[in-house]
């Protein structure tokens, strides 16, 4: 049985490679690179892989688990204040792969069947396993 839980939360990010100059940075993030960034509404979504037996043992852990996870990220620049995002972009990929880190931290990989995450309605990233 898979129990699928979301947690939203919104933060702010920009997209700018050090590297590279002025010109090629906006030919390359478009919009997204400003100097300040800009913001989105994100939507975390989870499946865990559980036993029917465990429905409600492991609902209210696992999205105390998430809320934990998204609180951290919530109403913050990315950039500035997550340490992870100061050498990484904070594409919506790399965020996803900051959630599935944190969440193998405190869990098998084998409790989780996907991670899923929504920048917006129509534009989000997965990680399947």
């Amino acid at each position: 049985m898979i129990l699928t839980l979301k947690s939203p939360f919104s933060s702010a990010h920009l997209y700018s490679q050090p590297q590279w100059d002025e010109a090629k940075n906006r030919d390359t993030f478009g919009r997204c690179h400003t100097s300040y960034g800009h913001g989105h509404n994100y939507v975390l979504e989870v499946g865990f892989i559980i036993k029917n037996s465990e429905l409600t043992t492991k609902k209210d852990s696992y999205q105390k688990l998430l809320k934990g996870l998204t609180d951290r990220l919530d109403h913050e620049h990315l950039n500035f204040e997550i340490p992870e995002f100061k050498s990484t972009i904070p594409t919506t990929e790399n965020i996803a792969l900051y959630f599935f880190k944190k969440l193998t931290d405190s869990l098998s990989d084998k409790d989780i069947s996907f991670l899923r995450l929504y920048e917006m309605d129509q534009l989000w990233t997965e990680i399947r396993l």
